[in-house]
């Protein structure tokens, strides 16, 4: 006989599940998205009464002698602790029937496919697993497929292996099961070899005898009638054969409908394409925050199958997230990895990640292709034709995605871009390939790295390894090259912006730099032709060791004009770091070289790199004669580029030495020069060295409108490094009109974001800011001054340039 009410209510469950909470009566918890709810004592007795009665409506007298036994309590009370828990749960999950009290109507899973006593038939015939781990996260998928399904008669799952396609498969059909009165039915299709036995699988699940002749029409006959759901999981190695029976099965069963799984669509008409993503990822480190995150919610669960007592604290909670991350969410990798808590920790499991392959192993024994990371990938290749299998491994040496363009050249295997993109294609709608369409006008194709790394090794094992990356280096050689004089043009702002999006490529190419053959002379090219992109974009620490290797690796090699720049460009990182006495050598290096091979061009850079060493060392008179040189030699060359580098930097010299009216006729050279040449990167440089100008003669308004464009021209590029820099030419504005507050504030702002990238002033301008900061503090007092300095340093980016415009344009 079925379960009847009573027999409900005196059964005590170790858990009810609806929809994303769990209760727990034994621990006296209520569980949200699997994080702990605030919920009062009184709130989750009255919640327990309502589920153990939840085939019935509850009056209130029942409730109060469950909740409040023995007690005369206020009705307003009751009413009180139903509206706290439809706060938490939802107005839906308790119903008010009016005159008579209240019902518990949230569907509970265990609900879904109640079964008799012993001997008795299900309420909705079923084959589905009885599943030994929670489901965890994707309600909202979970919501979305249902959705699709009441509309669609075939839905295709799709996704890459182990994303958790068949769990979630499995989850939607159980709470299907009372919209199929004639029964759900679960069918692998994973352990077939014979693709021409997927009807008679589908068959034989279906408790259908004798279907080894005709099976499809057996099927079909079986299922004319029924309103039935049919689950057919992994399509994908024999998915001509399982389009040819759903076909069928849509054909002539008019009430059947079909969820499918399959890391690629199916490609039939109607089909209804849901894609699986990985889990969500942790975004801080958090650990109320993490536990909202899928990933690390499903991390712990099975750690905790592991190792009963697993928590998250603050002393994993960085590794754990780090772990999720790095797994790109994927869900049979995160269990896996969980797995290993038993033995190793979990910072152990983190550091062993970059042999995910060997560390990833142990799954399920019932499910071959699941058992470790490694069969899962396999499973994938394997069914990739031979020219898809050659680009998929070649892609792996891109790091962070890559273009069409970048894609074709690189592999060397295609007869033109259209070839490139059908298998790019192919790679995509078999769920290894991801495809991003918000990043610029021209899509990226990528892979994650847990997919990337299994097809290096694919590509390591074919021999290509050295080739390949020899061939990935010169493509990035000749993109530098293209950009280095973009980002000196009108351009500039794409330029920067496609070279941020290849940041990845540019130094996975510099390492490989080490090992391919005149690696040292390509390290060489790219310094010489990106020393402008690592500058503009806070990013001189790390331009500086790139071209300390890049030195390192042609030491001992004749020099070469790519030498010769390179010193330059560490000259220059030498100088936004502070390092003075390496500007002067470097620069003095880079200019004996553009000497000895007579290029006018490497002269002109290089005696300005001098005339910065000279300035910054205290010899400011040498450093005006080697910038007297390198504006004639620019001149002459008509290099307008160096020309107007050359401009600023010994206008900064007059500066510095009080020259002001001199100072200003070099600014405003500078500034002309760049300006024709709609270079706004040193159009803004200059209209921000010339604000500082006016700041000192007491021309408050010109230098506010002078700040206001120079910013706006730098944000018009997205150079974050000239705008955190010229922040506290802000903060000095402020100081000289007497907002010292403000003054404060915009440089501990200034302060934040210069600790952060590693650089800071110029000594000319390092004391003009100090001295205006010295009034301030003098003028409020040391502590006002530090509360507001503090304030600055905690702003955030976007905080600090929104409020740096409001106060330029007058409205604060």
């Amino acid at each position: 006989m079925l379960l009847t009410s009573d027999h409900r209510e005196n059964a005590m469950p170790d858990h009810y599940r609806f929809g994303t909470s769990e209760l727990r009566p034994a621990e006296r918890q209520l569980l949200i998205d699997d994080a702990p709810a605030a919920l009062g004592a009184k709130a989750f007795d009255l919640l327990l009464a309502l589920i153990q009665r939840r085939e019935r409506v509850v009056d209130k007298a029942e409730l109060f002698d469950a909740v409040w036994p023995g007690l005369v309590v206020e009705e307003n009370n009751l009413h009180v602790q139903i509206s706290s828990l439809r706060k938490l749960l939802g107005p839906s999950a308790i119903t008010t029937v009016h005159g008579r009290g209240f019902r518990f109507v949230a569907a509970l899973e265990s609900d879904a496919a109640t079964t008799a006593g012993s001997g008795g038939e299900t309420k909705h015939p079923n084959n589905l697993p009885q599943l030994r781990t929670r489901f965890i996260g994707r309600e909202k998928a979970l919501g979305d497929c249902a959705g699709l399904l009441h509309d669609a008669r075939l839905l295709t799952l799709s996704g890459i292996g182990g994303c958790g396609k068949t769990r979630l498969a499995q989850e939607l059909a159980q709470r299907q099961l009372p919209a199929f009165p004639d029964g759900v039915w679960f069918v692998d299709l994973g352990p077939l070899q014979d693709a021409e036995r997927v009807p008679a699988t589908v068959a034989t699940t279906l408790g259908i005898k004798d279907a080894i002749v005709a099976p499809l029409e057996r099927l079909t006959e079986h299922l004319k009638s029924r309103q039935t759901l049919v689950v057919l999981d992994s399509c994908e190695h024999v998915i001509d054969a399982a389009v040819e029976s759903i076909d069928a099965l849509l054909e002539k069963c008019n009430a059947v409908k079909i969820v499918a799984t399959s890391r690629e669509a199916l490609g039939m008409q109607g089909e209804q394409i849901f894609m699986v993503r990985s889990l969500s990822l942790p975004a801080t480190t958090d650990v109320d925050e993490m536990l909202r995150s899928e990933a690390v919610r499903l991390f712990v669960d099975h750690a905790r199958l592991a190792l009963p007592d697993f928590t998250v604290d603050e002393g994993n909670a960085a590794a754990i997230a780090e772990i999720c991350r790095r797994l790109d969410g994927i869900a049979l990798a995160i269990e896996l990895a969980a797995a290993r808590v038993k033995v190793l920790s979990v910072d152990e499991i983190r550091a062993r990640l970059d042999d995910r392959f060997r560390l990833l192993t142990g799954g399920n024994r019932a499910m071959p292709r699941h058992q470790t990371l490694h069969a899962t990938m396999q499973w994938s290749h394997d069914l990739l034709t031979a020219p898809e299998r050659r680009l998929f491994r070649r892609l792996a040496v891109f790091a962070g995605g890559c273009t069409l363009a970048a894609a074709t050249d690189v592999s060397g295997d295609a007869a033109d871009e259209y070839d490139t993109l059908e298998r790019l294609t192919a790679l995509h709608d078999k769920s290894l390939l991801i495809v991003d369409r918000d990043t610029q006008a021209h899509p990226r194709y990528r892979t994650l790295e847990t997919v990337r790394q299994y097809a290096a090794e694919r590509l390591n094992e074919a021999g290509e390894g050295d080739d390949i990356r020899t061939r990935h280096l010169l493509h990035y050689v000749a993109l530098a090259e293209r950009a280095a004089p973009g980002m000196e043009g009108p351009r500039q702002g794409e330029w920067f912006a496609a070279l941020w999006q290849e940041q990845e490529n540019l130094l996975a190419a510099h390492a490989w730099c080490a090992h391919a053959a005149q690696g040292g002379e390509r390290a060489l090219r790219l310094v010489a032709s990106l020393w402008r992109y690592w500058s503009g974009t806070s990013q001189c620490a790390g331009g500086y060791r790139l071209a300390e290797a890049a030195l390192d690796l042609t030491a001992g090699d004749p020099d070469s004009a790519d030498r010769g720049r390179a010193r330059f460009a560490m000259s220059y990182f030498a100088l936004r770091l502070g390092r003075y006495d390496v500007v002067l050598s470097s620069a003095e290096r880079s200019l004996a070289i553009g000497r000895t091979l007579g290029d006018a061009g490497l002269i002109a850079r290089a005696l300005t790199g001098v005339g910065m060493g000279l300035a910054t060392t205290g010899q400011p008179r040498r450093a005006i004669v080697a910038y007297e040189e390198a504006i004639g030699v620019a001149r002459s060359e008509k290099d307008g580029a160096s020309l107007s580098f050359a401009l600023n930097g010994i206008a900064e010299v007059h500066r510095e030495l009080g020259n002001l009216a001199d100072a200003q006729g070099f600014y405003e050279q500078s500034i002309a020069l760049a300006r024709a040449q709609e270079n706004a990167r040193e159009t803004a440089t200059g209209l921000g060295n010339l604000a500082s100008l006016l700041i000192a003669s007491g021309q408050l308004d010109r230098a506010r409108t002078t700040l206001a464009e120079s910013m706006a021209l730098g944000s018009g590029i997205g150079s974050k490094a000239m705008v955190e820099c010229q922040l506290d030419v802000v903060a000095a504005l402020a100081a000289a009109s007497a907002s010292h507050s403000t003054a404060a504030r915009f440089h501990g702002a200034t302060l934040a974001r210069m600790r952060e990238s590693g650089t800071r002033h110029d000594p000319v301008d390092e004391a003009f800011i100090a001295g205006w900061m010295a009034r301030s503090r003098e003028a409020i007092g040391t502590a006002a001054f530090g509360a507001a300095e503090a304030e600055g340093k905690a702003l955030g980016y976007d905080v600090a340039m929104a409020e740096r415009n409001r106060w330029l344009s007058g409205s604060e």
